[in-house]
């Protein structure tokens, strides 16, 4: 829902961690919104929010996933942006 809502999504990986058969990786996501995303209108503003996932993996496919994003510092910059 948020990805669709961008233009050209970009994922910067911050950190990397990776101790088999787990890998945690600290990214930073950013874009500008160009279509309604979280009841927000389009803002056609840059965004920025991190997140970080935890994936266990099973031979080379990931069998687990865990991710805590920053969701209120991505609602901070939406709603700034209304007038």
């Amino acid at each position: 829902m948020v990805h669709d809502a961008l233009q050209n999504y970009l994922c910067t990986i911050d950190n990397l961690v990776v101790e088999a058969p787990q890998a945690f990786a600290k990214v930073t996501f950013s874009d500008i919104q160009c279509k309604t995303s979280l009841g927000y209108a389009p803002t056609n503003k840059h965004l920025t929010w991190v997140r970080c996932a935890l994936f266990t993996f099973s031979g080379e496919k990931i069998s687990q996933a865990w991710v805590l994003g920053d969701l209120h510092s991505l609602y901070e910059q939406l709603s700034d942006n209304q007038t």
